[in-house]
């Protein structure tokens, strides 16, 4: 798919970029949760999951790391308790 080279998506991205800026300014190059200190790395995450609510108090600077933590793990398939309570059992042939 391709995207016009001003339409909504390169706005977004600007945004984002932006938020991603300002919280850095604020708050330092460190995941807020981990203390991880890769600035290129760090993600601008919405508290409420709201991603048109931006203000700065509902944003949190994070490592991809505590990014899929907080929006993947609860959901896991390994979850699942047909997998042993989240812990696979190797299988021999």
């Amino acid at each position: 798919m391709k995207y016009k080279l001003n339409g909504p998506r390169k706005d977004k991205v600007k945004n984002q970029r932006s938020l991603k800026v300002r919280l850095l300014n604020q708050r330092g190059a460190r995941c807020e949760r981990c203390r991880y200190n890769k600035r290129e790395i760090l993600q601008a995450h919405h508290k409420d999951r709201n991603t048109n609510n931006n203000e700065l108090e509902n944003l949190e600077l994070i490592c991809p790391n505590c990014h899929a933590e907080e929006h993947y793990l609860e959901n896991s398939w390994l979850n699942d308790s047909r997998y042993n309570g989240g812990v696979l059992r190797m299988v021999r042939n």
